[in-house]
Protein backbone atom coordinates (compact mmCIF):
# COMPACT_ATOMS: atom_id res chain seq x y z
CA UNK A 1 0.00 0.00 0.00
CA UNK A 2 2.76 2.40 1.21
CA UNK A 3 4.67 1.38 -2.40
CA UNK A 4 1.72 2.40 -4.34
CA UNK A 5 1.57 5.58 -2.55
CA UNK A 6 4.54 6.68 -3.55
CA UNK A 7 3.94 6.40 -7.35
CA UNK A 8 0.83 8.19 -7.34
CA UNK A 9 0.19 11.56 -8.81
CA UNK A 10 -2.81 13.88 -8.93
CA UNK A 11 -4.42 13.37 -12.11
CA UNK A 12 -5.29 17.17 -12.52
CA UNK A 13 -1.28 17.59 -12.45
CA UNK A 14 -1.01 14.85 -15.01
CA UNK A 15 -3.57 16.03 -17.47
CA UNK A 16 -4.41 19.16 -16.80
CA UNK A 17 -4.38 21.43 -20.08
CA UNK A 18 -1.06 22.69 -20.80
CA UNK A 19 -2.46 26.27 -21.72
CA UNK A 20 -0.40 26.78 -24.81
CA UNK A 21 1.20 30.55 -24.87
CA UNK A 22 2.08 30.58 -20.93
CA UNK A 23 3.47 27.30 -21.74
CA UNK A 24 5.37 28.54 -24.67
CA UNK A 25 7.22 31.11 -23.09
CA UNK A 26 10.05 28.63 -21.04
CA UNK A 27 10.36 27.09 -25.00
CA UNK A 28 11.21 30.60 -26.32
CA UNK A 29 13.78 31.29 -24.14
CA UNK A 30 15.70 28.18 -25.33
CA UNK A 31 15.06 29.26 -28.90
CA UNK A 32 16.20 32.30 -28.83
CA UNK A 33 19.56 30.90 -27.33
CA UNK A 34 19.34 28.48 -30.05
CA UNK A 35 18.59 31.41 -32.45
CA UNK A 36 21.82 33.75 -32.06
CA UNK A 37 24.42 31.83 -34.19
CA UNK A 38 21.89 31.25 -36.53
CA UNK A 39 21.45 35.10 -37.63
CA UNK A 40 25.49 34.84 -39.12
CA UNK A 41 24.11 31.66 -41.08
CA UNK A 42 20.82 32.68 -42.68
CA UNK A 43 21.04 30.00 -45.33
CA UNK A 44 21.46 27.19 -43.24
CA UNK A 45 17.46 26.15 -43.34
CA UNK A 46 18.24 24.76 -46.44
CA UNK A 47 18.25 21.11 -47.65
CA UNK A 48 14.62 19.16 -47.68
CA UNK A 49 12.28 21.66 -47.17
CA UNK A 50 13.86 23.62 -50.22
CA UNK A 51 13.05 21.01 -52.74
CA UNK A 52 9.68 20.62 -51.22
CA UNK A 53 8.50 24.42 -51.33
CA UNK A 54 11.22 25.92 -52.90
CA UNK A 55 10.26 29.60 -52.35
CA UNK A 56 8.04 29.41 -49.40
CA UNK A 57 9.62 26.91 -47.17
CA UNK A 58 13.15 29.54 -46.32
CA UNK A 59 10.16 31.87 -45.01
CA UNK A 60 8.83 29.49 -43.00
CA UNK A 61 11.99 29.23 -40.93
CA UNK A 62 12.37 33.46 -41.60
CA UNK A 63 9.27 33.84 -39.97
CA UNK A 64 10.15 32.36 -37.25
CA UNK A 65 13.06 34.09 -36.56
CA UNK A 66 11.29 36.94 -36.59
CA UNK A 67 8.97 35.67 -33.80
CA UNK A 68 11.91 34.89 -31.56
CA UNK A 69 12.93 38.40 -31.53
CA UNK A 70 9.87 40.37 -31.64
CA UNK A 71 8.06 37.35 -29.58
CA UNK A 72 4.29 39.01 -31.40
CA UNK A 73 2.55 36.08 -32.08
CA UNK A 74 0.01 37.53 -33.61
CA UNK A 75 2.12 38.67 -36.50
CA UNK A 76 3.71 35.31 -36.85
CA UNK A 77 0.59 33.40 -37.28
CA UNK A 78 -0.87 35.74 -39.96
CA UNK A 79 2.52 35.71 -42.14
CA UNK A 80 2.49 31.99 -41.66
CA UNK A 81 -1.41 31.25 -42.75
CA UNK A 82 -1.21 33.92 -45.66
CA UNK A 83 1.40 31.63 -47.31
CA UNK A 84 1.34 27.91 -45.91
CA UNK A 85 -1.71 25.17 -46.01
CA UNK A 86 -1.61 22.83 -42.83
CA UNK A 87 -1.00 20.16 -45.42
CA UNK A 88 2.47 22.30 -45.78
CA UNK A 89 3.43 22.67 -42.39
CA UNK A 90 2.83 18.85 -41.74
CA UNK A 91 5.46 17.53 -44.39
CA UNK A 92 7.67 20.20 -42.66
CA UNK A 93 7.23 18.94 -39.72
CA UNK A 94 7.84 15.23 -40.99
CA UNK A 95 10.93 16.51 -43.44
CA UNK A 96 12.08 19.64 -42.82
CA UNK A 97 15.14 20.15 -41.14
CA UNK A 98 15.97 21.12 -37.76
CA UNK A 99 15.37 24.76 -37.47
CA UNK A 100 11.91 24.26 -40.27
CA UNK A 101 10.40 21.47 -38.01
CA UNK A 102 10.71 23.59 -34.79
CA UNK A 103 8.90 26.51 -36.68
CA UNK A 104 6.93 24.04 -38.56
CA UNK A 105 5.19 22.55 -34.93
CA UNK A 106 5.32 25.91 -33.41
CA UNK A 107 3.12 27.27 -36.08
CA UNK A 108 0.40 23.89 -36.14
CA UNK A 109 -0.01 25.02 -32.24
CA UNK A 110 -1.33 28.19 -33.68
CA UNK A 111 -3.32 27.56 -36.76
CA UNK A 112 -3.75 23.44 -36.82
CA UNK A 113 -6.97 22.31 -36.85
CA UNK A 114 -7.84 18.20 -35.57
CA UNK A 115 -6.24 17.11 -38.65
CA UNK A 116 -2.77 17.91 -37.91
CA UNK A 117 -3.25 16.02 -35.07
CA UNK A 118 -1.04 12.58 -36.13
CA UNK A 119 1.58 14.87 -37.16
CA UNK A 120 1.92 16.87 -34.87
CA UNK A 121 1.87 13.43 -32.14
CA UNK A 122 4.45 12.08 -34.61
CA UNK A 123 7.14 15.32 -33.81
CA UNK A 124 7.09 13.61 -30.17
CA UNK A 125 9.47 10.98 -31.41
CA UNK A 126 11.55 13.43 -33.08
CA UNK A 127 15.10 13.20 -32.25
CA UNK A 128 15.07 17.37 -31.31
CA UNK A 129 14.21 18.20 -27.69
CA UNK A 130 12.78 21.72 -28.67
CA UNK A 131 10.27 20.40 -31.39
CA UNK A 132 9.31 17.17 -28.52
CA UNK A 133 8.61 20.41 -26.17
CA UNK A 134 6.68 22.38 -28.77
CA UNK A 135 4.74 19.43 -30.08
CA UNK A 136 3.27 18.23 -26.50
CA UNK A 137 2.19 22.09 -26.10
CA UNK A 138 0.73 22.31 -29.52
CA UNK A 139 -1.54 19.44 -29.00
CA UNK A 140 -3.11 20.15 -25.92
CA UNK A 141 -4.22 23.33 -27.85
CA UNK A 142 -5.00 21.50 -31.23
CA UNK A 143 -7.41 19.08 -29.38
CA UNK A 144 -8.73 21.86 -26.87
CA UNK A 145 -9.98 23.81 -30.22
CA UNK A 146 -10.62 20.71 -32.12
CA UNK A 147 -14.42 21.79 -32.16
CA UNK A 148 -16.71 24.91 -32.99
CA UNK A 149 -16.26 28.23 -31.14
CA UNK A 150 -19.08 27.90 -28.89
CA UNK A 151 -18.06 24.07 -27.84
CA UNK A 152 -14.61 25.13 -27.38
CA UNK A 153 -15.90 27.72 -25.02
CA UNK A 154 -17.94 25.45 -23.52
CA UNK A 155 -15.26 23.18 -22.58
CA UNK A 156 -12.77 26.06 -20.84
CA UNK A 157 -16.30 26.73 -18.71
CA UNK A 158 -16.00 22.67 -17.80
CA UNK A 159 -12.20 23.38 -17.15
CA UNK A 160 -13.52 26.25 -14.77
CA UNK A 161 -15.23 23.92 -12.80
CA UNK A 162 -13.05 21.73 -12.31
CA UNK A 163 -10.29 24.26 -11.32
CA UNK A 164 -12.91 25.74 -8.75
CA UNK A 165 -13.45 21.51 -7.39
CA UNK A 166 -16.78 21.58 -8.57
CA UNK A 167 -16.70 18.23 -9.99
CA UNK A 168 -20.50 17.38 -10.28
CA UNK A 169 -21.42 20.54 -12.05
CA UNK A 170 -18.15 19.87 -14.50
CA UNK A 171 -19.62 16.42 -15.20
CA UNK A 172 -22.80 17.70 -15.78
CA UNK A 173 -22.02 20.00 -18.45
CA UNK A 174 -19.10 17.63 -20.22
CA UNK A 175 -22.14 15.33 -20.37
CA UNK A 176 -24.13 17.99 -22.03
CA UNK A 177 -21.37 18.89 -24.12
CA UNK A 178 -21.04 15.32 -25.27
CA UNK A 179 -24.51 14.81 -25.91
CA UNK A 180 -24.73 18.12 -28.12
CA UNK A 181 -20.71 16.64 -29.99
CA UNK A 182 -20.18 13.13 -29.21
CA UNK A 183 -16.87 13.24 -31.43
CA UNK A 184 -14.83 15.51 -29.25
CA UNK A 185 -12.48 13.67 -27.68
CA UNK A 186 -11.62 16.61 -25.12
CA UNK A 187 -15.12 16.60 -23.61
CA UNK A 188 -14.90 12.68 -22.23
CA UNK A 189 -11.08 13.98 -20.73
CA UNK A 190 -12.17 16.96 -18.80
CA UNK A 191 -15.29 14.10 -17.48
CA UNK A 192 -12.49 11.71 -16.82
CA UNK A 193 -10.68 14.24 -14.60
CA UNK A 194 -14.08 15.40 -12.31
CA UNK A 195 -14.54 11.58 -12.38
CA UNK A 196 -11.03 11.24 -11.01
CA UNK A 197 -11.29 14.21 -8.38
CA UNK A 198 -14.65 12.51 -6.97
CA UNK A 199 -12.60 9.06 -6.68
CA UNK A 200 -14.73 7.64 -9.30
CA UNK A 201 -11.98 5.50 -10.61
CA UNK A 202 -14.34 3.22 -12.84
CA UNK A 203 -15.98 5.49 -14.28
CA UNK A 204 -13.01 7.64 -15.11
CA UNK A 205 -11.59 4.41 -16.87
CA UNK A 206 -14.44 3.92 -18.98
CA UNK A 207 -13.84 8.24 -20.08
CA UNK A 208 -10.75 8.03 -21.13
CA UNK A 209 -11.33 5.25 -23.24
CA UNK A 210 -13.91 7.13 -24.89
CA UNK A 211 -11.08 9.61 -25.11
CA UNK A 212 -8.66 7.32 -26.74
CA UNK A 213 -11.29 5.96 -29.01
CA UNK A 214 -11.77 9.57 -30.28
CA UNK A 215 -7.79 11.03 -30.42
CA UNK A 216 -5.15 7.71 -29.73
CA UNK A 217 -2.46 10.11 -29.34
CA UNK A 218 -3.96 11.69 -25.99
CA UNK A 219 -1.28 11.09 -23.70
CA UNK A 220 -3.41 12.60 -20.96
CA UNK A 221 -6.05 10.35 -21.24
CA UNK A 222 -3.31 6.96 -20.93
CA UNK A 223 -1.80 8.85 -18.20
CA UNK A 224 -4.95 9.22 -16.16
CA UNK A 225 -6.31 5.72 -16.66
CA UNK A 226 -2.99 4.64 -15.76
CA UNK A 227 -3.59 6.57 -12.34
CA UNK A 228 -6.74 5.33 -12.44
CA UNK A 229 -5.63 1.64 -12.52
CA UNK A 230 -2.88 2.49 -9.85
CA UNK A 231 -6.17 3.32 -7.48
CA UNK A 232 -7.92 -0.35 -8.06
CA UNK A 233 -4.62 -1.88 -7.42
CA UNK A 234 -4.28 -3.26 -10.99
CA UNK A 235 -0.35 -2.88 -11.57
CA UNK A 236 -0.62 -5.07 -14.76
CA UNK A 237 -3.29 -2.86 -16.50
CA UNK A 238 -1.38 0.22 -15.20
CA UNK A 239 1.87 -0.63 -16.71
CA UNK A 240 -0.18 -1.32 -19.74
CA UNK A 241 -1.16 1.88 -20.03
CA UNK A 242 2.17 3.83 -19.92
CA UNK A 243 3.51 1.81 -21.84
CA UNK A 244 1.28 2.48 -24.57
CA UNK A 245 1.59 6.32 -23.95
CA UNK A 246 5.51 5.31 -24.18
CA UNK A 247 5.16 4.21 -27.95
CA UNK A 248 3.62 7.69 -28.48
CA UNK A 249 6.05 9.84 -26.03
CA UNK A 250 9.39 7.73 -26.26
CA UNK A 251 11.45 10.14 -24.36
CA UNK A 252 8.91 10.61 -21.63
CA UNK A 253 11.89 9.19 -18.72
CA UNK A 254 8.62 10.23 -15.93
CA UNK A 255 6.94 7.32 -17.59
CA UNK A 256 9.64 5.05 -18.49
CA UNK A 257 11.27 5.47 -14.73
CA UNK A 258 7.35 5.04 -13.29
CA UNK A 259 7.35 1.61 -15.59
CA UNK A 260 10.35 0.84 -14.26
CA UNK A 261 8.67 1.36 -10.72
CA UNK A 262 5.73 -0.56 -11.64
CA UNK A 263 7.73 -3.63 -12.47
CA UNK A 264 9.84 -4.04 -9.65
CA UNK A 265 6.37 -3.73 -7.38
CA UNK A 266 5.23 -7.02 -9.01
CA UNK A 267 7.84 -9.19 -7.57
CA UNK A 268 8.54 -7.16 -4.19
Amino acid sequence: MSSRTSVRVDRREMIKPAWWIAGIVVLVVDLCAWYAPMRAAPNASKGVLDMLEPRLAPLLVDYFHTFLQDHDLEAFRVRVWARYSEGTLSRVVAMGDVQARRAAVFALGLVGSFNANSSVAGALKDPDVTVRGLAEQSLWTIWRNADTPENNTELDAIGALIAEQRYEAAIERADRLIARSPRFAEAYNQKAIAEFCLGRFEASIQSCRQVLERNEYHLGALSGMGQCQLRLGRIDQAIAAYRRALKIQPYHDANRDLVERLERMKHE
